[in-house]
Parts: structure tokens; C-alpha cells; sequence
């Protein structure tokens, strides 16, 4: 009998010619060689669907040309009225019941389409990013997140803001932030941000 090794890259890994084996262990090597390259295709087709999906999510648009974005797909373990009505105390709530811990940032809700959107003023005065929220509830009663934040200036480099002004709005307590109605878990997380932009949880929450 031929086991087959915990780890194998390609075909490459096993060649069958090089083995002294019966009739039958090649074949068992071959088959081995089937299985990882099927399971390959397949995590590549899934990373496929995944980026695809996160370069999908809908974004407010910015006048400049150069500009730093952010893209974020989430799923947590809440219905999407939690999560949305916790989004809208957090926005609702603030200098009350909840802070933007990211540099004492300001949100504001606006129109620009989604389920939800907002402005959100960097807390030196300077600078005005635009966001917007699409929310799907899934059979299993989560509530997929897809969402975009985009400067509307001039930038390249954004030190994380873009992804800290999506995900101040929803984290949970795991994440180190702090619910005003809801608390829920992040079950998975997938970002795709423009060149310079830049993804760091802990430097969303230093004030």
C-alpha cells in the first residue's frame, strides 16, 4: 500500500518513473498526484471568486485621479439589521456613547448608494474620506459586509486610514472595540486595497 505524502505542490513532487514501485503503487501514485492537483484548482478557484467578489464591492467614486481606496468583505455572526443598526449607533453616538478611536475621526451618514454611507473627517480637520455599506443576509442568518472607502484627495499612501474608517464601524469586542447596541463575531475577512493603502487593526485603535 502507498500512503500518500501530507504535502504535495504539483506533480512535480512525485514522478512515478523515479519510483520502484509494482504496477499498482504507481498507480497509487499517480492518484495522489491526481488528488493534489484537483485540491489545488480548486483553492485557486476559490481565491479566484474571492478576489473577484472583493473587487466587486460598490465605492462612493473620488475626483481625484491618484487616490488612496480600500476594499473590504466580512462576514459576522449577526443579522444585517444588527449590524446596521449598531453602525448607525456608533455614527449616532458619538462624543455619547462611542468614540472613533482611530485619531478621533468624525462620521457622518450621506447618500452615495449601498445600504448604508457615510463621510468621515480625519480628526485634524484636514481631510474627508467617503464610504459605502452593502449588507446580504445568508441562509445561515450572517450578514456578509462588502464595503469601500475612498480619499478624495490626492494620495498614495494612506497609513491604514481607509481600512480603519470600514472596520471602526462594525468591529467587536474580539477585535478590541467597543459595541454601543451590538456585539458580534468576524468570521472571515478579505481586503483588497489600492497601491499604498495598507490594512493594521492596531492602528485603527491608537488614539
Amino acid at each position: 500500500e502507498v500512503m500518500c505524502p501530507a504535502q504535495v505542490s504539483g506533480p512535480s513532487r512525485l514522478v512515478a518513473s523515479q519510483i520502484s514501485l509494482s504496477t499498482e503503487g504507481a498507480m497509487a501514485v499517480w492518484r495522489c498526484v491526481l488528488v493534489a492537483t484537483l485540491a489545488s484548482a480548486a483553492t485557486a478557484r476559490m481565491l479566484g471568486r474571492t478576489a473577484a467578489a472583493t473587487a466587486e464591492v460598490m465605492c462612493p467614486g473620488s475626483p481625484a485621479r491618484q487616490h488612496a481606496s480600500m476594499r473590504l468583505s466580512a462576514r459576522v455572526a449577526a443579522r444585517c439589521r444588527q449590524v446596521q443598526g449598531e453602525m448607525h449607533a456608533r455614527v449616532g453616538g458619538q462624543q455619547q456613547q462611542w468614540h472613533d478611536p482611530h485619531n478621533r475621526g468624525s462620521y457622518e451618514l450621506a447618500d452615495f448608494g449601498g445600504d448604508m454611507s457615510c463621510t468621515r473627517l480625519t480628526g485634524d480637520g484636514r481631510y474627508t474620506d467617503r464610504m459605502i455599506f452593502t449588507l446580504t443576509e445568508d441562509a445561515d442568518g450572517s450578514c456578509q459586509v462588502d464595503a469601500c472607502s475612498e480619499s478624495q484627495v490626492l494620495s498614495f499612501l494612506d497609513s491604514g486610514t481607509n481600512y480603519c474608517n470600514l472596520k471602526m464601524l462594525f468591529c467587536g469586542s474580539a477585535d478590541g472595540c467597543m459595541p454601543v447596541l451590538h456585539d458580534f463575531e468576524l468570521l472571515r475577512e478579505t481586503t483588497r486595497g489600492s497601491p499604498g493603502a495598507s490594512v493594521d487593526l492596531s492602528a485603527c485603535l491608537r488614539v
